[in-house]
């Protein structure tokens, strides 16, 4: 019972988590899922799945099988996911159909950045008791008594076994994250600098600025540049954007002050004379050249 792509939570902010993040955390939840049985799926802060561990039990396959069945399960994971963004906080719950689900929000710097949801299956209530109210529920399905079948595979989860396993979720997050933080602070200044400019090399970059960025003084920068590039650090921002304009010159819809404008270049006749000084030819000959290779 997840989210649609159609579906988005207020806010859209851009997620934090890097490809290369998700994919350790996907990974650690299939581990999960394999040790548990339970369904683990990993989405992006605007809800969107990236990862889901298995397929979703034979309950749930066909309650969405029935007419106005998945929008019901689209709108109570929606509702659940608004209020994870709202408190930041896990939430656990019992789906429209009585079967219970828990939502937890991964939290960076104050901001929602991904969902973890897990689900589903039932409390240690006695099985029978909780059918009763699930078949209360179904009053819309068409046969709810033909449900009992499967109803009675649904997995049973104490409250005790529920707060481990969201413990250990935490924990995973927690080594994804400190894994990413090592890694950033292993990065070398040079590769910290180039990573810098080729995210930034389509607005005006000051020396104080990569100076900032890389906590150092200009003296170190240059001399940084010069020991791992051989260049200056005007050098490094200049070659940066030659490339991406070479690129976008391949692109016969764009124009020359189209592409200028794109690489940090307001003025297209600038553009023109720095594109001629890098590759010994204007940005119109270099374009012909590319469509007759």
């Amino acid at each position: 019972m997840l989210y649609d792509e159609g579906d988005h939570l207020p806010g859209g902010r851009f997620s934090m988590l890097t490809a290369e993040e998700f994919d350790k955390l996907a990974t650690l939840l299939k581990h999960l899922h394999i040790c548990m049985g339970l369904k683990f799926a990993l989405m992006n802060d605007q809800a969107r799945e990236i990862f889901t561990s298995s397929t979703q039990t034979d309950f749930c396959a066909a309650v969405k099988s029935a007419a106005g069945g998945l929008e019901r399960c689209l709108g109570c994971d929606a509702a659940a996911l608004r209020e994870v963004t709202a408190t930041q906080k896990m939430k656990k719950y019992r789906c429209h159909c009585g079967l219970i689900e828990a939502a937890l929000p991964v939290v960076e710097n104050g901001q929602v950045i991904a969902f973890i949801l897990l689900g589903q299956f039932l409390d240690e209530t006695p099985r029978e008791k909780q059918w009763r109210r699930s078949l209360s529920l179904l009053d819309w399905y068409p046969d709810g008594e033909g449900l009992s079948d499967c109803y009675s595979r649904l997995r049973q989860v104490s409250s005790e076994e529920l707060s481990s396993l969201i413990e250990i979720v935490h924990a995973c997050i927690a080594e994804v994250r400190l894994q990413g933080m090592l890694s950033a602070a292993q990065m070398s200044d040079g590769r910290r600098l180039t990573e810098y400019i080729a995210q930034h090399y389509s607005r005006p970059i000051t020396l104080d600025e990569l100076c900032s960025h890389l906590h150092m003084g200009r003296s170190k920068l240059f001399e940084l540049c010069r020991r791992e590039f051989e260049k200056t650090p005007g050098e490094l921002i200049l070659e940066a954007r030659i490339s991406a304009a070479r690129e976008l010159l391949q692109n016969p819809k764009l124009t020359t002050a189209e592409i200028a404008q794109a690489v940090g270049y307001p003025d297209a006749s600038y553009f023109c004379q720095r594109f001629r000084r890098v590759c010994g030819q204007t940005p119109s000959e270099y374009r012909r050249k590319c469509r007759e290779a």
